[in-house]
């Protein structure tokens, strides 16, 4: 993956703490990280208006941008509501064409917690076992997880869309043991024909090489050689 920028959660690195309360990985360009945490309303706002500006800048005469701009805002926030109401930290979105094609992919940042003072194998061993299609043990910068695939055939979004298969991508890291924190990354692309199919197993790739770009970035870390600029939206 080349020209790269670096997405980093919402979490300070520079207070107190431990190395996993934060983290980065890297996305190509066209790629938006937006908050949508409890109390990040103004941080989601700041990173709608900025892919706003990216797509539809002040460049282009007010009369004719400005209804598409409302239009773009107005799609966002929708599409977002219902990550916000569901707890999810952040969700990133493709906001520009890859190579001239709109990217029918997203990923969704999530933080759980589960039993504290659980060993993480025996949770990630529950895990592997729960019938999914694809299972793995995984590490992610030194700390365990597992990695597994979920498809669905034949999903009907309503009544003016058409069948939809889709595929889940979820990588579930350990935080932090003694505590039961897990981090959750799941990617979602959508196909309903065999040209969309091929383009939605090769995301599956690019997202598993998303994933070899993660590294914890807490307190008493040093992440080093990260691009300069940042997706949109990251903290």
């Amino acid at each position: 993956m080349t020209d790269q920028q670096p997405a980093n959660p919402g979490t300070n690195p520079g207070r107190a703490g431990k190395p996993t309360d934060a983290w980065v990985l890297l996305l190509p360009p066209g790629w938006a990280r937006f908050p949508t945490g409890e109390g990040q309303q103004r941080e989601l706002d700041a990173a709608i208006e900025e892919v706003v500006a990216r797509a539809l800048p002040d460049s282009l005469p007010r009369d004719r941008a400005e209804p598409y701009r409302h239009m773009l805002r107005d799609e966002l926030h929708k599409n977002l509501a219902a990550a916000r109401d569901a707890g999810t930290g952040a969700v990133y979105l493709p906001t520009e064409p890859m190579e001239g094609v709109h990217i029918p992919a997203s990923i969704a940042e999530i933080e759980v917690v589960s039993d504290a003072g659980t060993d993480p194998l025996q949770i990630v061993t529950s895990i592997l076992g729960d019938g999914y299609e694809e299972s793995e043990l995984v590490e992610l910068d030194g700390r365990p997880g597992v990695r597994v695939v979920h498809t669905e055939h034949k999903m009907k979004r309503d009544e003016d869309w058409p069948e939809l298969s889709t595929r889940q991508v979820l990588y579930a890291v350990s935080r932090d043991e003694v505590d039961g924190e897990w981090l959750v990354l799941s990617f979602s692309t959508v196909w309903n024909n065999h040209n969309t199919e091929r383009l939605a197993e090769a995301l599956v790739f690019f997202f598993d090489a998303v994933m070899t770009t993660f590294r914890w970035a807490g307190v008493g870390t040093n992440i080093m050689n990260l691009p300069e600029r940042s997706v949109p939206g990251s903290a």
